[in-house]
């Protein structure tokens, strides 16, 4: 009697839906870029600062005088700079200015406050300052 000859079925390739078990995700510089600008556009609308138990952002400091309307500068920037990656043109210098902006409008509180600002200053200001640190160590190096 001639060797059995078993056949077996061809496995069907996996849904696509379903992901392998060990697929990682990588994030490039670009891409920390724009988190880091959505994360300075979010924290414009968070608490920069806390006097007298009132709480107040960086959209309400645009309201209160001509002056402040210059705060919509890191909105705008941050959208420049998440609109220039996703269009694929550099985002260098606009993650650079908006970097810089949170540290300019920090300088301009300090001459007015002194040191007292750091006392005032809330989550949303601290958080300005952060994400504004990482848009200019990030920045120079993204493509």
């Amino acid at each position: 009697m001639p060797d059995e000859i078993t056949v077996k079925p061809k496995s069907e390739p996996a849904p696509a839906t379903s992901l392998p078990e060990n697929q990682t995700v990588t994030l490039n510089r670009a891409h920390l870029v724009i988190l880091c600008a959505a994360g300075l556009g979010v924290s414009f609308f968070l608490p920069w600062v806390q006097i007298i138990g009132a709480n107040i952002s960086g959209f309400d400091l645009q309201k209160m005088s001509d002056q402040e309307r210059l705060l919509w500068a890191i909105p705008i920037f941050c959208a420049i700079t998440i609109i220039a990656n996703i269009t694929k043109k550099s985002q260098q210098v606009a993650g650079l200015i908006t970097g810089i902006l949170p540290f300019l409008v920090g300088g301009y509180w300090y001459s007015k406050l002194g040191s007292d600002m750091f006392h005032i200053l809330s989550y949303g200001g601290f958080l300005s300052l952060a994400f504004g640190a990482a848009l200019l160590i990030l920045s120079p190096k993204s493509k």
